[in-house]
C-alpha cells in the first residue's frame, strides 16, 4: 500500500513544525502534538519604488564621442614636439660622433708623428751619425785610446762609497782592461733614459 506524503511546506527560520502523521509500512500512525498554528502568510510589505535612472536610448540618440577641434589642435602640437625633440636628439648624438671620429683621427695622425719623431731621434743619436758629423768638423780619431779612471777612494777616509770597492778592476794598482771597462761603459751608455 503506498501512501502519498502531504506536501511540505517552505521552512521559515523559527522553532521546527510539529508533524500531524507518520506514515509507517502498516499504515499511517497518528501522533497527537500539541501543535500551534501556523498564521498564515500576510501580504508583502510594497517595495519602495526607485528612482527610474535608466532608460532604454533609441538608435538615433546614440552619439559618438568625437575629437573635437581644439583636441585635434592639441594632439597635433604635441606630436610635432614630440619629433622636434627626437631631431634635437639625433642632432646632438650625430654632433658627438663626429667629434669622437674628428679627435680619432687626430690621435692616429699624431701616433705616426710621433714614432716618426722617435725614428729621427734614433738616427740623430746613432754613434755613426755622431762620428760622421765630429770628421766633418775637423776632428780626428786618435791612434791609441786612454781611458781616464778616478783614483781610488782612501779606504781610512770618510764619506760615501761608491759600491765597487771590492772590485779589482777598479784599483788601479791592479791595472785596466780597455775592452772590459769599454764595454761596462757602453752598456750603461746604450741603457734607456727615463
Amino acid at each position: 500500500m503506498t501512501t502519498v506524503a502531504p506536501p511540505r511546506r517552505p521552512r521559515r527560520p523559527g522553532p521546527p513544525e510539529p508533524r500531524d502523521a507518520f506514515v509507517t509500512r502498516g499504515g499511517a500512525v497518528a501522533v497527537a502534538t500539541n501543535a500551534v498554528p501556523t498564521p498564515a502568510p500576510g501580504p508583502r510589505p510594497k517595495a519602495e519604488p526607485r528612482p527610474n535612472h535608466l532608460r532604454v536610448v533609441a538608435p538615433a540618440e546614440r552619439t559618438r564621442r568625437s575629437l573635437t577641434p581644439a583636441m585635434a589642435v592639441l594632439l597635433t602640437a604635441l606630436l610635432f614636439a614630440t619629433l622636434f625633440a627626437v631631431a634635437i636628439a639625433h642632432t646632438v648624438l650625430v654632433q658627438g660622433q663626429v667629434k669622437l671620429d674628428r679627435l680619432d683621427a687626430q690621435l692616429t695622425q699624431e701616433q705616426s708623428r710621433y714614432q716618426q719623431l722617435r725614428k729621427d731621434v734614433a738616427e740623430l743619436e746613432s754613434p755613426d751619425r755622431v762620428v760622421a758629423a765630429a770628421l766633418a768638423q775637423g776632428m780626428v780619431e786618435p791612434d791609441d785610446l786612454v781611458y781616464l779612471q778616478p783614483p781610488a777612494a782612501d779606504p781610512d777616509a770618510v764619506g760615501p762609497t761608491t759600491g765597487d770597492e771590492d772590485d779589482p778592476a777598479a784599483d788601479p794598482a791592479v791595472g785596466v782592461d780597455p775592452d772590459r771597462s769599454w764595454a761596462s761603459m757602453k752598456a750603461l751608455l746604450e741603457a734607456p733614459t727615463p
